[in-house]
């Protein structure tokens, strides 16, 4: 019987690739392919033959970027030079161009390939959503109408089976939570896992590699989505990200593939959230265009701080930071001080943060202060 290579592809994140590699034993002579190219090139710029050919070889997919960008088109030819004739190959997250290459000699029966996808689930119990949910608003102050708008939404994803990638619009002012949520949804619903980018870093033509895929040995938008942990993905900021890659996200929103010039990706299922500063809907259509905005299937507002969530959001920033200061002052002692400074409508998170520091800094430092006046 003729010898083949058997390909086990692995798709899915670190954790999910190292799950499925088998058991080696002691005696298994388990190769990595960045190590075997490194070797084969060493040998090539001394004029050797290459006398370490792998048995079972593992490709990482961090393993694509250690390579010169050439040698992208031939990835199955140069795997077929580093290895035996019946080797196990063990690949995490190949470029479409392999994909495609391995899936076209399994065609031809010339080798053996079996291909196994991370599945990524919402929890779908009634109960166990409504104490979730209870619990979010108990950490997100003042906007119990985003919260419940968000719920109807989880709700409708934990309910019915969708391929296409539901798209959430945060929008309002900043600092009045829209990051937090997310956060806590994460935890609450996505065991903690999501994929996060912010987008205000991509300033610059620059970025165009990324979201688009141009260079093979590079990280980009589709590596990092086939390496996700969960079906929960979240854009910061979609208001400082320029507009001339808003074709990726035209893409992303609107298939259940994702395409850029490295990977192909499944997406189907995906929960993005976005986040801005919109005030309005009309501002948000206006400035994203209805390219984008038309691709998105809910936007909720983040309401403004009201004066009584104004002073609950206080009263627990002086609280959590209690062990900072218990041992010289007293929560009333700081509430007494920062609360001249605290204004009835227009603060957000950021500024009652900075408020109540800048008060706890002064009360400590005004015991030193008398020493030094004293000296």
């Amino acid at each position: 019987m003729e010898d083949k290579r058997k390909y086990h592809i692995i798709i899915g994140s670190k954790g999910y690739f190292d799950m499925n590699l088998p058991e080696f034993t002691e005696d298994d002579v388990v190769d990595d392919f960045l190590e075997l190219v490194k070797i084969s090139d060493t040998a090539k710029q001394n004029r050797l033959m290459l006398d370490q050919h792998a048995d079972i070889l593992t490709i990482k997919n961090n393993s694509y970027h250690g390579i010169v960008e050439a040698a992208h088109d031939r990835l199955g030819p140069l795997i077929e030079e580093l290895t035996t004739d019946d080797a196990e190959i063990y690949i995490h997250n190949p470029p479409s161009v392999l994909k495609e290459y391995l899936e076209n000699q399994k065609e031809r029966s010339l080798i053996e390939l079996d291909i196994v996808s991370e599945k990524y689930e919402i929890k779908r119990d009634s109960d166990v959503f409504v104490n979730k949910i209870k619990e979010i608003s108990l950490h997100i102050f003042g906007q119990q109408t985003a919260i419940e708008e968000i719920s109807k939404s989880l709700w409708y994803l934990t309910t019915v089976k969708r391929s296409k990638p539901y798209v959430i619009m945060l929008y309002g002012n900043s600092s009045l939570g829209k990051t937090e949520l997310v956060r806590e949804i994460a935890e609450k619903f996505f065991g903690g896992k999501y994929l996060e980018k912010h987008l205000s870093m991509f300033k610059n033509n620059n970025y165009s590699e990324y979201f688009f895929g141009d260079a093979p040995n590079r990280r980009s938008l589709g590596y990092d989505l086939l390496e996700r942990e969960s079906n929960l993905i979240f854009f910061d900021e979609l208001d400082k990200c320029p507009e001339h890659f808003f074709s990726a996200f035209y893409t992303l929103f609107d298939n259940v593939q994702f395409r850029d010039a490295t990977y192909d990706v499944d997406v189907s299922g995906t929960v993005i959230i976005l986040t801005s500063n919109y005030h309005t809907k009309e501002e948000m259509q206006k400035q994203l265009g209805l390219p984008i905005f038309y691709r998105i299937d809910k936007a909720i507002h983040f309401d403004d701080f009201s004066c009584e969530t104004i002073y609950k959001i206080v009263q627990n920033e002086i609280l959590e930071r209690k062990d900072e200061y218990i041992d010289k002052l007293t929560p009333d002692m700081v509430y007494a001080a920062v609360s001249p400074l605290i204004l009835t409508s227009g603060e957000n998170a950021r500024t009652i943060k900075y408020k109540v520091q800048q008060v706890i800094e002064e009360l400590l430092f005004q015991e030193i202060h008398e020493k030094m006046k004293c000296k």
